[in-house]
């Protein structure tokens, strides 16, 4: 393998090791030197200017490395090469994560979230359903088909062969008697 250089500094390490970084050579290195170089510079773009997570930084580092192994022969500077590596590879997996969370999470809380979004989405929907529980038949009915089904209070009201005022206050009534139960049950939990 080929040294980093043939010269070395007065306390015996190679003098590479103090040289710039843009002034690495692709022919000029050893593999070894050239990962523990640029190893950390590569993680840090990663990391702070594309915000990669640090459980995938490692990946993206090493298949830049595995990139300039097999292109080796054809990289005249290894900065430039290296550095736009890791930004193209950082902007793919960017991509990547957007269409995973497309194809997966089409609705506004998303299931494969991390976040506490789908916890409180369930206790909502579960407190809202226990709430309604609690009213008699004909309330859970007739909010059902006014909110749900969309009817008018006068298709109701002529369905139950009664006037619309009646049935807007019987939506009322139930609306209050929900009201009161979620917030019991909000309280409770």
């Amino acid at each position: 393998m080929l040294q980093a250089a043939a010269t070395h500094s007065t306390d015996g390490t190679p003098a590479a090791t103090n040289a710039p970084l843009g002034s690495v050579c692709a022919g000029d290195t050893t593999f070894d030197t050239l990962y523990n170089t640029y190893r950390p510079l590569l993680r840090r773009i990663a990391l702070r200017k594309f915000h990669i997570p640090r459980a995938d930084v490692d990946v993206l580092v090493h298949d830049v490395f595995t990139t300039y192994l097999a292109q080796q022969e054809r990289v005249r500077e290894i900065h430039p090469y290296l550095v736009g590596g890791i930004c193209n590879a950082a902007r793919d997996y960017w991509r990547k994560a957007d269409k995973e969370r497309v194809i997966f999470c089409d609705a506004e809380t998303c299931p494969a979230s991390a976040d506490d979004a789908l916890l409180n989405s369930v206790i909502e929907t579960l407190l809202v359903r226990s709430a309604l529980g609690t009213l008699g038949p004909s309330c859970r009915d007739a909010l059902h088909r006014f909110y749900v089904e969309g009817e008018t209070a006068t298709a109701i009201a002529e369905a139950r062969s009664t006037t619309q005022g009646s049935i807007l206050r019987l939506l009322h009534y139930c609306r209050e008697r929900a009201r009161a139960a979620y917030r019991a049950l909000r309280e409770e939990h």
